[in-house]
């Protein structure tokens, strides 16, 4: 059971974080802007900054190519790249929390 948790809390990390990424770099298009957030926004530049990792490959597609099937394409491996890397981290900090409450 506690594995189940695991795996869900770290699918969620990371699906949150990739879709605010996506969200981020699709409003730097005046052709996505919605809700009046676009890249005139104040909170457009922290979330830059905060999601960069996810979005570096991002930013280069959509200056070469805005076409949604490639974003999905794209967004999809680094969301099950990421998955994996946050699923990994929380079981090792895990097994460093437990081994250092048994001693």
């Amino acid at each position: 059971m506690k594995n189940k948790k695991l795996l869900l809390l770290s699918f969620s990390i990371s699906l949150i974080y990739v879709l605010l990424g996506t969200i981020v770099v699709l409003v730097s298009f005046p052709k996505f802007q919605t809700f009046g957030f676009s890249h005139e926004h104040p909170l457009w530049l922290p979330l830059v900054i905060f999601t960069l990792p996810v979005n570096i490959l991002l930013f280069g597609l959509a200056m070469v190519d805005l076409s949604f099937s490639s974003i999905f394409i794209l967004q999809t491996i680094v969301f099950l790249i990421y998955w994996g890397i946050i699923h990994l981290m929380i079981k090792i900090l895990l097994s460093a929390r437990k081994k250092r409450n048994k001693t």
